[in-house]
């Protein structure tokens, strides 16, 4: 007698399997696939005691396997009859390989939104982020309106989605639209009240100009805004964002600049795609979130639930990543050696370069083989996984790709992240230097580090370098925001280097082949490193976060008194100055509802813990810039008090003058870089446009009553003279001077500008001094040359040493004009 072995199954399939490993052992899967790792098994059992909770965070090192992870937890869920259930990921570019994971694994998936087995819960649907966050979504838009329900869904590199997801909820209009030249014509005079020469920069589109629209004219301007927008509402640029937005609008940012307009909310209102809200179980996958309060600012998460994230036991499984920040072991390596060699190893081995911009690449484009954007991403991807292809240059694409095997064998990160919109690039100067700001260029350094290891078979020698990168990694408090596997693996990598220091470059590349050649003594401790690694901290939401976006979602109901209430406790959280005006201006945006008079009382004192938050209306009084009460020497030791040692000097004084390069999206740097200059130098040092809205870019009080009045113009790099804009700015400010200081005070008009000559219908000022590209050169080398200078022996707490040291660079008050400028034409 012949057994009916499907009926045999069938009574043992009655109840379908929830226990994600199970599940795994029952697939027809692809051979390759022979049980979950560890690392995988320790997840997907953290996840399955959790699953009933409606946030839950998986964070997993970057090669580790996410993906199957996110697959059976989804098939887990539509087991249970807890579908339809989503799998979603940034871009299109990963749909591919969720895809083909899943064939592989047995999964059965779509890529249609309207099949029928995903709508019955009977197969997952893998689209990205877009198709389900945007004003015209297939899964409804408004709240109470969802089209297609969610059971569960998965975000996959939850961290690279939340930059789509910001996105949707943002108006972006260029200078050509309709509604840009009413909408800059109705806040015109308070934008001129905050800063009359950024205005005429706004008016005249210059990219590097931001100016943030005052919270107190938006508000009271709001009918008329909505009058001007309306119209306009299904154009193309509109049609998007203003479902998503509309109802938030008086509680969104305005800022202008560059030739176009932004208008965006603080934290998003994403319970206008109902489905995402609405859904039993959202999954958030990632392999670096070192802030999870972004979760709740993006997404509404339950805060109480994202703060304790399942992770693998231990360190967990990575690939074998040598980390090594060269300039930090030895500062006299330059960038170009670094080029050079990364040239040299291309000949053999892919080398993957990522820049924070187009500009920056260009520096790249005599070695590089192909350079990738957006537009052409994933057809250089698959040509370097393909086979060997040389340098690759990525533009601001920290996440989002795999480069696994032979496809990145070298990654060099090149300088910081930088931020992309005008509200975030005010965000950012806002912002500086904070912890805040801190956390999330890590997170994007950390992002991009895992592109070039997918595996735990896989290696990677990974390079930082940099000035200002390299500082920021010797941050100790940067170090600790890393996770634990990176962690472990950057002190590997910079006990290893630590034996070479101040040695050549030729030294530290037979370092990198140990890597490279997979040398069995490096490969035991890289493992070693890894196993050992700290124990990972619980998940991290900051308290101000939380109450921020409790107040916001209180204000959106109107219920203004409790937005006050919680954001003046999200004062109180913090005492960092210059986080604590930032959260004390979002009190005073909530105050000025219920009472204008006070929320300009609250502004001005929000504006004296940081300067770079919009001015009340009544303006800031004017601080007199007085030189230092001792010595030059003696004020330029007592700023470098900071510095423990001599490469933490010259790291310092490399990031500055890497700061200090021409180029129009390098501005508000050069300026800052210029303010630091003056300190280092124990000059008085300020920025009177910034601070205080009036005034030149930056002014040093350099002892004697005598001052240096300086406007930087290092963004004008293709003019062919001092523009007439330019040459009235650098009046204007000689102008604003001579009220400010009596006349016992003099002051030197100085311009940094390529150019020496005005336009034909412009005129200088008689006594200009200009810093051309000559002189900035033999400033930053002699700047280079004195920091190695006092640097020795610690030199730089002596102020005989540096007294004799700025005398000998030509950086004293006295000679500093002769030295580093040339008279205006």
């Amino acid at each position: 007698m012949a057994l009916d072995l499907n009926k045999l199954k069938a009574r043992n399939s009655s109840k379908k399997q929830t226990d994600p490993r199970r599940i795994f052992t029952t697939l027809k899967r692809d051979p390759k696939f022979k049980r979950p790792s560890d690392e995988q098994g320790d997840v997907l059992d953290g996840w399955f005691a959790a699953k009933d909770q409606a946030n839950v965070t998986l964070k997993m090192n970057t090669g580790s396997g996410k993906t199957i992870v996110g697959l059976l937890c989804l098939q887990s869920s539509l087991n249970e009859g807890k579908g339809p259930a989503v799998y979603v990921v940034p871009d299109n570019f990963l749909i591919r390989q969720v895809v083909t994971e899943a064939e592989a694994l047995g999964v059965s998936v779509t890529e249609d939104h309207t099949d029928a087995a995903f709508l019955a819960g009977d197969t997952i649907l893998v689209i990205n982020i877009w198709k389900l966050v945007n004003g015209k979504s297939a899964f409804g838009v408004g709240q109470g309106s969802a089209k297609i329900r969610i059971g569960t869904i998965v975000i996959d590199d939850a961290h690279a989605c939340l930059a789509t997801v910001a996105d949707q909820f943002k108006i972006r209009l260029l200078s050509t639209h309709a509604a840009y030249e009413p909408l800059l014509d109705l806040f015109e005079e308070d934008l001129e009240q905050q800063s009359n020469s950024l205005l005429l920069d706004v008016k005249a589109e210059d990219p590097t100009a931001v100016m943030v629209v005052p919270f107190w004219a938006w508000k009271d301007k709001i009918k008329k805004v909505n009058a001007i927008l309306h119209p306009h509402r299904y154009d193309d640029q509109l049609k998007w964002p203003w479902p998503l937005i509309r109802d938030v609008l008086p509680l969104c940012q305005v800022a202008f600049g560059g030739g176009q307009l932004e208008i965006a909310p603080r934290y998003l209102p994403i319970d206008n795609i109902p489905a995402f809200t609405e859904a039993a179980r959202r999954i958030y996958m990632t392999a670096t979130l070192a802030d999870d309060g972004i979760l709740v600012s993006h997404f509404q998460a339950d805060p109480s639930e994202v703060l304790n994230p399942i992770r693998p036991k231990g360190g967990g499984d990575i690939g074998d990543r040598m980390i090594l920040a060269p300039q930090e072991i030895n500062p006299t390596i330059t960038v170009d050696d670094l080029k050079e060699l990364a040239a040299k190893k291309a000949e053999t081995i892919n080398v993957s370069v990522i820049v924070p911009s187009k500009e920056r690449a260009k520096y790249w484009s005599d070695v590089a083989d192909q350079t990738l954007t957006a537009d052409n991403i994933e057809y250089g991807t698959e040509k370097l996984r393909a086979g060997h292809v040389g340098v690759t240059v990525f533009v601001n694409k920290y996440d989002g790709i795999d480069l696994p095997s032979d496809a990145c064998e070298m990654l060099i990160i090149d300088g910081l992240p930088e931020v992309e919109g005008l509200i975030a690039r005010a965000e950012h100067i806002i912002l500086n230097e904070t912890r805040r700001q801190l956390i999330r260029q890590i997170q994007r350094i950390e992002q991009g580090m895992g592109r070039g290891v997918r595996s735990s078979e896989d290696h990677c020698v990974v390079l930082l370098i940099g000035s200002r990168l390299t500082q920021r990694i010797h941050n100790p408090e940067a170090r600790t925001l890393f996770s634990p596997a990176t962690r472990a693996q950057l002190k590997l990598g910079r006990d290893v280097t630590e034996q070479l220091r101040d040695e050549p470059l030729s030294e530290l590349e037979a370092v990198m082949d140990l890597c490279l050649n997979e040398d069995e003594g490096w490969v035991d401790a890289s493992k070693d490193a890894i196993v050992n690694a700290d124990e990972d901290q619980p998940g991290h939401v900051d308290e101000a976060t939380i109450l921020l976006r409790e107040a916001f979602d209180a204000a959106r109901l109107s219920r203004f008194d409790q937005a006050q209430a919680l954001a003046q406790k999200a004062v109180g959280t913090t005492s960092d100055k210059r986080l604590k005006g930032y959260i004390k201006q979002q009190l005073a945006e909530y105050v000025h509802h219920t009472n204008p008079a006070e929320a300009q009382q609250l502004q001005l004192s929000a504006v004296e813990l940081n300067r770079s938050l919009v001015r009340p209306m009544h303006g800031i009084t004017y601080s007199k810039l007085e030189a230092p009460k001792e010595s030059q020497a003696a004020a330029a030791v007592a700023f470098m008090k900071r510095f423990l040692e001599k490469n933490d000097l010259i790291l310092w004084v490399n990031a500055l003058i890497e700061a200090l390069e021409w180029g129009e999206a390098n501005t508000k740097r050069f300026e800052r870089a210029m303010r630091d200059m003056g300190l280092l130098l124990g000059f008085g040092s300020q920025m009177p446009e910034d601070d205080f809205g009036k005034g030149p870019d930056n002014l040093w009080s350099i002892g004697n009553l005598s001052y240096f009045v300086i406007e930087c113009k290092s963004g004008a790099t293709s003019a062919k003279a001092i523009s007439k804009h330019d040459c009235n700015q650098l009046t204007g400010s000689m102008i604003w001077f001579g009220k400010q200081y009596d006349k016992s005070c003099s002051a030197t008009p100085i311009m940094v500008h390529q150019k020496t000559k005005p336009e034909s219908a412009a005129t200088l000022h008689p006594e200009t001094r200009i810093i051309t590209e000559e002189k900035l050169d033999k400033l930053t080398e002699k700047l280079r040359a004195y920091s190695v200078a006092v640097g020795e022996d610690l030199g730089f707490a002596k102020p005989k040493t540096v007294a004799k040291q700025l005398e000998h660079f030509g950086l004293a008050a006295a000679s500093f004009v002769g030295q580093f400028t040339k008279k205006g034409q």
